[in-house]
């Protein structure tokens, strides 16, 4: 086993361990993140990390339309390991200080990286109800 895959491996099981403890209160701090989120993402280089980027938007989307109902055929784990993911990506030492040493993006990258491999057919499922085409996100 590579030690990448140890690594996703790991980081998955601790969004997994944090997100049982995500609840209405969280998602309403991720909501209020709004422009923290946007912010982040757009400093980021959009010809290198297009794909990201648009996941990143993608999955705020998905929570903003679960808070608000509209679209609720989704399980909560995705939401809470989306959620304890968006966290994480607005403040990287509030919600899990000890994941991964301080790398910058480098660990922002990394996280995402796992949480989307584990719940990319719940993305793609939303992505299609929103219209949008699955190939700019995957």
């Amino acid at each position: 086993m590579s030690k990448n895959k140890i690594s996703e491996e790991f980081i998955l099981d601790e969004i997994k361990t944090a997100s049982e403890d995500i609840g209405n209160d969280q998602i309403e701090e991720i909501i209020s993140d709004e422009d923290i989120i946007a912010e982040k993402s757009r400093r980021l280089d959009t010809g290198k990390f297009k794909k990201f980027i648009n996941k990143v938007r993608l999955s705020f989307s998905l929570i903003k339309d679960y808070k608000s109902r509209v679209y609720t055929d989704i399980p909560w784990r995705t939401i809470a390991m989306t959620a304890v993911s968006l966290l994480y990506f607005v403040n990287p030492f509030d919600m899990m200080p000890d994941l991964l040493p301080v790398l910058g993006f480098a660990d922002d990258a990394i996280l995402f990286a796992s949480l989307f491999k584990s719940i990319q057919a719940d993305l793609e499922k939303y992505c299609q109800w929103k219209g949008l085409n699955p190939e700019e996100y995957f």
